[in-house]
């Protein structure tokens, strides 16, 4: 049996059949150059692809480190808000039991301007008290003058009886009589 035979493979120059062009009438067609150029657009536009893409997860990124740091502090904030609220109501307490003890120190300064009006009638009585105790010892010291004026003369003779030299008229009279002093008007 005979081998079956082939046909003869043509030559190719540039991708294109020899024996189609010659070499000297050889141009290439317009696609391919429109080809070529878009095959470097392609490489320039996966360069470009690549590194948005890049940029863009570097900026997810930080979107994400910037939400994170966000709902951090967010917390820190509720948490802080929460304990600012307790104070406030602490506060409030305090505040409330402040205002019952100004209410109950204005309660205790009207009894004391109650006692001080009191104290001020009982001063005034004492003080009419003392005046009426001055006059009685003013009545007692003229009592006592007059005393004196009636027994003295009597007394001095008296006394000259007495033995060993105590007795002697030696009697100076009464003391003189002072009035008492009147009562100062407020």
């Amino acid at each position: 049996m005979a081998a079956p035979k082939t046909a003869p493979k043509p030559e190719l120059e540039k991708d294109y059949p020899a024996q189609i062009y010659q070499a000297s009438e050889y141009h290439p067609p317009e696609y391919v150059a429109y080809l070529e150029r878009a095959a470097v657009a392609m490489r320039s536009l996966k360069l470009a692809v690549a590194g948005i893409l890049a940029i863009a997860i570097l900026l997810s990124a930080y979107g994400f480190f910037l939400v994170y740091k966000l709902t951090h502090d967010t917390h820190q904030m509720v948490l802080q808000t929460n304990i600012m609220a307790q104070e406030m109501v602490n506060m409030g307490r305090n505040m409330n039991a402040m205002e019952a003890s100004v209410a109950n120190m204005r309660g205790n300064i009207s009894d004391l301007r109650d006692s001080i009006v009191a104290m001020n009638q009982n001063v005034a009585s004492i003080d009419r008290s003392v005046a009426h105790m001055a006059s009685t010892v003013g009545l007692i010291q003229h009592s006592t003058a007059n005393l004196d004026r009636s027994f003295g003369p009597a007394m001095g003779m008296l006394n000259n009886f007495v033995p060993f030299g105590w007795g002697g008229n030696n009697w100076p009279g009464a003391a003189p009589f002072s009035a008492p002093p009147q009562a100062q008007p407020r």
